[in-house]
């Protein structure tokens, strides 16, 4: 209530008008008249009024909050009016993901809020709810990501960050891939978990690397190395894989140890990593190394529960579902890298990578297909599939597609801009570009290329002034149906980055 001068005038008992003092902000009388039954009677009518007009307000509140809450149903197309199916649209904890047919339906929607609408491959839309009851048309517009690797333990100068910013800038490409964990923690990350075990060591500015990637319009991800940590594994053997015949470590052929990825104690301490890198600024969190170990003697690992396929996918699939849910509440996107084998193959290829069932808690994911990485026999190409970029690319690419029919653009691949030691031939321009016309011959909503020095053959890149060239369909491809020819050879390709 306002703080009032008013002088009030009521009937006292011989009836005689009595001019009442100035009342307080909380309509309190003076002493002197307290006594007096007629302004008993006005202080219960004043009380009175107040609890009426709370309980109009409430009421008008309740209305108004009811209005708000709205059915909404539309369906989510493409450029070309198909529809999109695997589409995202959401509010809150609200959720609905469309199949075929690109329809959704999302209840106790607030009115004043927008909607966020996502697809794999296009760009993000918020969308506000019309006040009408007409089904909502939402269309997408294609969005092709194609980015470059910056490793910030090589290039650690302004003028180095500037050159990859340069590239982009002159170039197709549209996007930077940069380490924020790989062992260490490569920022200054308030997780409680990596802080306490020393494992932090923040040689990125977070804050100026990203404001520098806004002003140049370059799309952000941040690769997060999930269960290859073995400075974390040290610290918390409680959190590792262990030995079952030793009760100690388990260590890979190269002595080092991994954490545990059953564990869920890990999940939250990485999936935390992700929400605050995305509330930091970056587009989309990619999760490398997220399975299990490899190259050493797997007899013997101890992960706490059966080591089966079923509880590794689990295991994996889990996690993924977890951030991913995370990540969408606050407006990220997550992906993540798997072998180039996953693509060729049924299971899961021992360390809970199954290609079919990971797509379905990722908005990407990016097969390392480098094709000095598949050994000789492992494609039906003729010689080692390293002299064969395009051939190994689109045989790999094109079983991706297979495996996930109408949704080829949540495939994102890794590509080959290096020469694998002395394995023949020298990498250049021709043989990273053959790599990209594979992918994008085949339909991916993008790709990647990997230099772990940072050093990229521009020629193989189109001009900026050519980028549409290689822009994507209005509508997503459908899957290949021809058969691709490769010969699996699954356990010989576990060959790591």
């Amino acid at each position: 209530m306002v703080r009032s001068n008013v002088v009030y005038s009521i009937t006292s008992d011989t009836g005689s008008d009595t001019p009442m003092p100035k009342h307080d902000a909380f309509g309190g009388l003076t002493a002197a008249h307290a006594g007096s039954r007629s302004v008993r009677a006005f202080v219960v009518a004043l009380a009175a009024a107040a609890i009426a007009m709370v309980i109009a307000w409430v009421a008008l509140a309740q209305s108004a909050d009811a209005a708000a809450e709205v059915r909404v149903e539309g369906v989510i197309t493409d450029a070309a009016g198909e529809p999109i199916n695997g589409a995202r649209i959401g509010q809150g904890d609200q959720l609905d993901i469309t199949g075929k047919d690109g329809i959704f339906t999302l209840e106790n929607i607030d009115s004043e809020t927008r909607l966020r609408v996502f697809a794999s491959g296009y760009d993000e839309r918020n969308v506000r709810v019309a006040d009408t009851n007409e089904p909502l048309e939402i269309g997408l517009e294609t969005q092709p990501i194609k980015a470059i690797y910056l490793n910030p333990l090589i290039s650690t100068t302004e003028a180095d960050i500037d050159r990859l910013i340069e590239l982009v800038d002159t170039t197709e490409l549209n996007a930077i891939v940069v380490d924020i964990k790989e062992e260490l923690v490569l920022y200054d990350t308030q997780v409680d978990l990596f802080n306490d075990a020393g494992t932090v060591d923040p040689v990125l500015d977070l804050d100026a690397l990203l404001a520098k990637f806004d002003e140049h319009d370059i799309y952000s991800i941040a690769r997060l190395v999930a269960f290859k940590d073995s400075v974390v594994a040290e610290q918390y053997p409680d959190l590792a894989v262990l030995n079952s015949e030793t009760g100690e470590l388990w260590r890979d052929m190269n002595g080092v140890a991994w954490v545990n990825p059953t564990n869920e104690t890990l999940w939250d301490a990485n999936a935390d990593l992700a929400v605050e890198a995305t509330r930091r600024g970056f587009d989309e969190i990619q999760y490398d190394y997220v399975r299990f170990p490899t190259d050493g003697d797997l007899t013997v690992t101890d992960f706490g529960v059966e080591n089966t396929q079923a509880s590794r996918e689990a295991a994996i699939a889990g996690f993924l579902e977890m951030t991913s849910d995370r990540l969408w509440r606050i407006g990220g996107k997550l992906s993540a890298d798997v072998f180039g084998f996953t693509v060729l193959v049924n299971d899961d290829l021992g360390i809970g990578q199954n290609f079919v069932k990971l797509a379905e808690h990722v908005d990407y994911l990016s097969p390392m297909v480098y094709p000095s990485h598949f050994p000789e026999g492992s494609i039906e190409v003729d010689g080692h599939p390293n002299s064969y970029p395009y051939e190994t690319v689109e045989i790999s690419m094109s079983s991706a597609a297979a495996k996930l029919p109408g949704q080829v653009f949540k495939v994102r691949p890794w590509l080959q801009d290096f020469t694998f030691f002395d394995l023949p031939p020298e990498y250049g321009d021709e043989e990273v570009r053959a790599q990209i016309d594979a992918a994008e011959d085949v339909g991916t909503s993008g790709w990647m290329l990997w230099d772990p020095n940072n050093v990229y053959r521009d020629g193989a890149l189109a001009s900026e002034s050519e980028e549409d060239r290689s822009a994507l369909p209005d509508t997503q491809p459908a899957a290949f149906t021809r058969a691709p020819a490769l010969t699996v050879s699954a356990r010989s390709g576990r060959v790591r980055r």
